[in-house]
């Protein structure tokens, strides 16, 4: 071995004395230190790197891995928030801008400009508008709301109030333990501007001027008829006129509806008017409809000049403004299943059809447009009134 020469050498040099062995032990025991120390300094070294690579290979997961669970939105101030990504209901924005129409998924709210907003804090959501304020909903066991488009939502009317919006989205009427209030909506919620006394089962069901236009119990079913509401505190006993059996929206002069010719042996387009002590009503040659009773499916169109009425397969579009100076013109729009149309604008209609939305034109255009997997089938596309604010 190396210790053994070189003990073997100091002694040939020092003959053999005492002192040159201890030279030699303490030159092998200096060496032997250093081997373990360089021993020690290398598993070390190897150690430190190991941990090293742990450690940037755990870091670089952890930088490149998506924090599952995380959603900023829990702890946002905000309710209106920009929605965030979950994993059990992925919405594509784009997707909904290109329906024109917010899209509502039971109590969530997708809108075009890729917010989502959770409508269900009172209530399963039964009806939802998109107005300038922001979204009018309600809900069968606490009332309606305004969701502002920022801040929190605002009580309109409480539980079992029966409600309508304006056109324009600007006003609501409200009907509640007997007392038909009209309010302006606007972002802090509803600022009353007439009240009035009415028979405890009347509904409002349009806004026209400074009247509504309710409908109330007559002995052969439900009547309509307006009703002015002032700043004071009368009571109104509206004559409900029978030959009248569902109002479909407003124009610029007149109510749009349907009316029952003599006999009721036919229903046909009308034009519901404020003009006199009762209301009158004006009849056209479009004729043939159904009896909507309680769900009117049919969509007039925000300035009252065209009317979508779904037949079957075809979602049909009715010029009001020709019916009304007696020459009744439509357009068809093909999709399988269509219902519930919407107007986007004055011209433009989308509707829900089985595979999917149709929208039409009145100039006869038809596209088809995809609704996100990601929604299913419990979907709905959410009126939008007026023009958005904010």
């Amino acid at each position: 071995m190396l210790e053994e020469r070189l003990r073997e050498a100091f002694h040939d040099q020092a003959g053999l004395t005492p002192a040159g062995t201890d030279r030699a032990d303490r030159i092998i025991r200096r060496t032997n230190r250093t081997r373990r120390w360089r021993r020690v300094g290398t598993s070390l070294a190897a150690v430190l790197a190991f941990a090293f690579l742990l450690g940037g290979v755990a870091g670089w997961q952890l930088l490149r891995s998506p924090r599952t669970g995380y959603d900023s939105s829990v702890l946002a101030a905000d309710p209106t928030a920009l929605p965030q990504p979950v994993t059990t209901a992925s919405i594509n924005p784009h997707d909904v801008a290109s329906l024109g129409l917010d899209l509502r998924i039971g109590d969530l709210l997708w809108t075009t400009e890729g917010r989502r907003l959770d409508l269900g804090g009172h209530g399963a959501v039964d009806r939802a508008y998109r107005v300038p304020a922001g979204w009018l909903y309600s809900s069968a066991s606490d009332g309606v709301y305004l969701q502002p488009v920022d801040g929190r939502p605002v009580q309109i009317a409480p539980e079992g109030s029966r409600w309508s919006v304006s056109e324009d989205g600007l006003r609501v009427a409200v009907v509640t333990d007997g007392l038909l209030t009209t309010a302006d909506l606007t972002r802090e919620g509803a600022q009353p501007r007439g009240v009035v006394n009415v028979p405890a089962d009347t509904a409002p069901v349009a806004l026209l001027g400074g009247k509504v236009l309710a409908t109330g119990t007559v002995a052969s079913g439900r009547g309509y008829e307006f009703v002015a509401v002032g700043d004071g505190d009368g009571s109104a006993s509206p004559a409900w006129n029978p030959a009248v059996s569902g109002v479909f929206g407003t124009r610029s002069d007149a109510a749009v509806g349907l009316a029952w010719t003599a006999g009721e042996k036919q229903l046909c387009l009308a034009a519901l008017r404020a003009d006199g002590p009762v209301m009158s009503v004006t009849m056209t040659e479009v004729c043939g409809f159904e009896s909507p009773g309680e769900g009117v499916t049919h969509s007039l169109s925000p300035d009252g000049g065209w009317l979508a009425q779904p037949t079957g397969d075809n979602l049909r579009l009715v010029s009001v403004d020709n019916a009304l100076v007696g020459h009744p013109t439509a357009k068809v729009c093909a999709a399988a299943g269509v219902r519930s149309p919407i107007w986007i604008d004055n011209r433009t209609v989308v509707a829900p059809y089985d595979d999917g939305v149709v929208r039409c034109q009145t100039d006869g255009a038809r596209k088809l447009l995809q609704v996100p997997a990601a929604a299913g089938n419990g979907w709905d596309l959410v009126p939008r009134l007026g023009s958005a604010q904010g």
